[in-house]
């Protein structure tokens, strides 16, 4: 039998109702799955990398301050002359039309997905992404509520098409520019350490979904490209090592069909570690998007 790996973003329903920046940190849980005699046991997807649309949905209702001046010019698009420059600002696009969208800020969104569709063409992925956000995107009618669906609806069964086809490098490369701009506007929308807690909620967060993204990240690392944001996103990684974490036994409750995990590793940001993510993220951004 296959096994493929399932992680509990249990801290999610927490952004909307907790009050303090302490967070725990979810477990891994390893599930037996059926094995397809089709499925080459390479064909393994994460499903804890959510996509960007899912982060600004919670996001926009939080503690933060709206600035779209954070996101990157689609004007630029056309300055991306590589492979990997593409395929980096392709995610990076993706992430800056879910922060409009969730703000719903339709003109300026819309603007975006001319230039997917050419980055996507230009990479080779448009027949299985590009293609399909900007039908979203003209189904959508300009609703955001609509486009969120759609375009997460896209952005999911991609996933595994795009490795299908061996285009697993690409896929790396958007999911690097996609996290690092979604960490970029993350903290840009924050007032500052300490002034929007829910927002350090978030970035404390973001910690699992590294290092989830960071082991998708190693089944390409032969690619030359891929393994230089390996260790740009290890250093990001790091930047949480200064976190305050203590560790505490973990429990099992169940309260009728319910069952609740507590305890393991409970991690706290801090103004230490909430500005060298800043600096760490502020310089992977600048050379992807510059």
């Amino acid at each position: 039998m296959n096994k493929m790996f399932y992680f509990l973003l249990a801290t999610v329903p927490c952004w909307y109702a907790c009050s303090g920046s302490e967070k725990k940190e979810a477990k891994e849980i390893e599930v037996e799955a059926p094995a397809e005699a089709h499925e080459p046991a390479a064909h393994k997807m994460i499903f804890n990398i959510p996509s960007p649309s899912e982060q600004f949905e919670i996001i926009s209702s939080l503690d933060g301050v709206k600035n779209t001046a954070l996101v990157n010019s689609p004007d630029k698009a056309k300055t991306y002359a590589t492979e990997v420059s593409k395929a980096l600002n392709f995610g990076v696009y993706i992430a800056d039309v879910a922060y409009l969208t969730s703000y719903r800020e339709t003109s300026k969104y819309m603007t975006y997905f001319g230039e997917l569709e050419k980055l996507g063409t230009d990479i080779g992925v448009a027949q299985v992404f590009g293609k399909e956000l900007s039908d979203a995107a003209k189904k959508s009618g300009g609703n955001p509520d609509s486009l969120f669906r759609l375009s997460d609806r896209t952005y999911t069964k991609s996933f595994q098409r795009l490795i299908d086809i061996e285009k697993g490098k690409e896929l790396s490369l958007m999911l690097v520019g996609g996290w690092v701009e979604s960490m970029h506007l993350i903290l840009g929308s924050s007032k500052g350490f300490g002034k929007s807690p829910k927002i350090d909620e978030v970035l404390t967060d973001q910690k699992l979904l590294a290092e989830n993204l960071m082991e998708f990240l190693l089944d390409y690392q032969d690619d030359a490209a891929v393994a230089v944001y390996i260790g740009k996103v290890g250093k990001i990684l790091a930047a949480y090592d200064q976190m305050d974490c203590t560790e505490s036994d973990t429990q099992v409750s169940k309260s009728g069909n319910k069952v609740s995990l507590t305890g393991g590793n409970s991690c706290k940001m801090n103004k230490k570690t909430f500005d060298a993510l800043k600096k760490e993220v502020s310089a992977v951004r600048n050379e992807i998007t510059k």
